[in-house]
């Protein structure tokens, strides 16, 4: 018997219950998967509550690193024994499970399972922000609010490598502490002359904003954006945003947002590899997870409700 992490019902952390589990053979196209950690990010919340209706009794989760031990029948691109991990393929919080190999992506030999689930699902948003949201190039100026979430440090860090100019917001002073080294500008957004600190560092206003804050701060993009510019939303912390979608349309500003996964499209190979790749050259700085046992998923889900930690969570069985 294994550990898997259900609810059988909509709610905060405490529906989350671990239960015993057998976990039967893999079906055509599919292998089981033992985990050696399990990425934990915002979207399973949004499971968890029916934000995203699932089907009860759910498991939430979307990520996940870990060894095969089983293939089902026509399975030729796996093997027993791989080191694989997957992004957005629900159910991901149990020990074993079963999932389709299109779904699978191999982990590096330098990479361990808990970093690919560290930075995996973050690191393909981060890559899909700066190449298909919008495709930034080197002195662009870019805001991003937001900048101390998990996937908005990445795109700072990222952006920054990669040549742009970077203003980044966050919501508190500790925050804005611990994003001061991956920004070139840190703001504060809840400063009562944030707009007009952008305006002042960008008067002509930036090239692109990067939105994973939403209502609270939606105003203030769509001030601080260029005409011509683009808002790709990508998060709402704080709720969805109100678009005044004539004024930005008058402007020429293109507000784009939707599932990352539409720029993953045929592009998953060469992304996953560039994602790896700015891990080894340290373009994310330091992005360790904390970690919690599969078992305690309702804890680390209200520290995610409390904001109690800052950084990536990992699960591990």
């Amino acid at each position: 018997m294994t550990t898997t992490i259900r609810f059988h019902q909509y709610g905060g952390p405490e529906v989350l219950i671990p239960e015993d589990e057998l976990v039967g053979r893999p079906q055509a196209g599919q292998v089981r998967l033992r985990h050696d950690a399990i990425g934990v990010n915002f979207i399973d919340t949004a499971f968890r509550q029916g934000i995203f209706p699932m089907p009860l009794p759910g498991v939430t989760g979307v990520e996940g690193a870990g060894v095969v031990e089983e293939i089902g029948p026509g399975v030729d691109d796996v093997q027993v024994g791989d080191r694989v991990a997957y992004f957005l393929s629900p159910g991901s919080y149990a020990e074993v499970r079963l999932i389709n190999t299109a779904d699978l992506v191999a982990i590096p030999q330098d990479v361990t399972s808990l970093e690919a689930a560290t930075i995996l699902t973050k690191g393909l948003t981060a890559w899909a922000a700066l190449n298909g949201f919008y495709k930034l190039r080197a002195g662009d100026t870019v805001l991003v609010q937001g900048a101390s979430s998990n996937v908005g440090l990445l795109v700072a860090r990222w952006a920054r490598a990669l040549g742009a100019r970077v203003i980044g917001s966050t919501g508190s002073q500790d925050k804005l502490a611990a994003i001061r080294s991956s920004v070139d500008y840190p703001l504060l957004s809840g400063d009562a002359t944030f707009a007009d600190q952008i305006r002042h560092l960008a008067p002509e206003g930036v090239d692109v904003v990067y939105e994973f804050v939403g209502k609270a701060t939606f105003s203030v993009s769509a001030s601080s954006v260029r005409d011509g510019g683009t808002i790709a939303t990508i998060g709402a912390a704080s709720g969805a945003p109100e678009v005044d979608s004539a004024a930005l349309s008058h402007r020429n500003v293109r507000v784009v947002g939707g599932p990352m996964a539409q720029h993953l499209q045929g592009r998953v190979l060469s992304a996953t590899n560039d994602v790896f790749a700015a891990y080894r050259a340290g373009t994310f700085g330091t992005y360790k997870a904390a970690v919690y046992r599969l078992k305690d998923a309702a804890v680390a889900h209200a520290d995610i409700a409390a904001r109690r930690k800052f950084g990536p969570m990992v699960l591990v069985p």
